[in-house]
């Protein structure tokens, strides 16, 4: 059986902006790689020129997702059901119920989230943020959501939870609005380089957010920034790690 990854994102774009040549890498390398999108990105652009209105505006974004879910080589895409903006005022307890049940099903090895500060500073990712904690905990046990249990269905324990940073050093240089950590903080880092044009490519999946694509890829130095993506491990089931890791499946055993 591959080794699975569940990445628990809050928008479109999401799964490309940030961890994409993590995704692209491993499920290059045989990797089973799921994704659990929270939103349909209703709130973001609608394209300029437009594309299409704000109405269908979900289920455009919904569709570019999949294509670049496709190019990354995403096995599933689970969207969770709630609405782009609104995350902090859906009662914790459902965010949270919703995404056990997709862990329990996906039985991912390892989950990849936001961190704290989810690195853009949205309110939909710090959100995901304590989600995809509170989630790593209660997946495993059986009296949460215990409705969920069914044939096939039980609680899984995930072995490690990352949190998906960049280095405030790097985004010092950047001048752009966003939330790092020290350099020093971070846990784990994976080589992308074989996979930037693959992460770029997905990037042009998302024609509505056009505007963001062209405003992070003109970046001075993102192809070389892209050659590097960096973690935090937030919680881990597995004794004896040693950190820093250059692979997220690092102490994972084979089933």
């Amino acid at each position: 059986m591959p080794k699975r990854l569940l990445f628990l994102l809050a928008h479109p774009d999401d799964e490309t902006f940030g961890p994409g040549g993590t995704i692209a890498k491993y499920a290059r390398e045989g990797a089973e790689v799921h994704l659990a999108a929270a939103t349909r990105g209703e709130a973001g652009m609608v394209g300029d020129p437009p594309l299409t209105d704000r109405e269908h505006l979900g289920e455009v974004r919904s569709g570019e997702l999949l294509a670049a879910a496709g190019i990354l080589g995403i096995a599933k895409v689970h969207f969770l059901g709630f609405v782009d903006g609104q995350l902090p005022t859906v009662p914790r307890e459902l965010l949270v119920e919703k995404t056990v049940e997709v862990v329990r099903d996906v039985r991912p090895h390892v989950l990849v989230g936001f961190g704290p500060e989810g690195v853009s500073r949205h309110a939909d990712h710090k959100v995901m943020c304590e989600v995809a904690l509170s989630a790593f905990a209660r997946a495993a046990d059986p009296a949460w959501y215990p409705g969920q249990l069914r044939d096939g269905i039980g609680p899984w324990a995930p072995l490690k939870l990352y949190q998906f940073e960049i280095a405030r050093e790097i985004l010092a240089g950047w001048d752009a609005p966003l939330a790092g950590v020290p350099r020093a903080k971070l846990s784990a880092f994976v080589d992308t380089s074989e996979h930037v044009e693959t992460k770029i490519s997905a990037f042009y999946c998302h024609k509505t957010q056009m505007k963001d694509v062209r405003r992070i890829l003109e970046r001075p130095g993102y192809r070389e920034f892209a050659r590097l993506e960096t973690y935090v491990l937030a919680r881990t089931r597995l004794p004896g790690l040693r950190l820093p890791e250059g692979d997220l499946l690092a102490g994972v055993p084979d089933d």
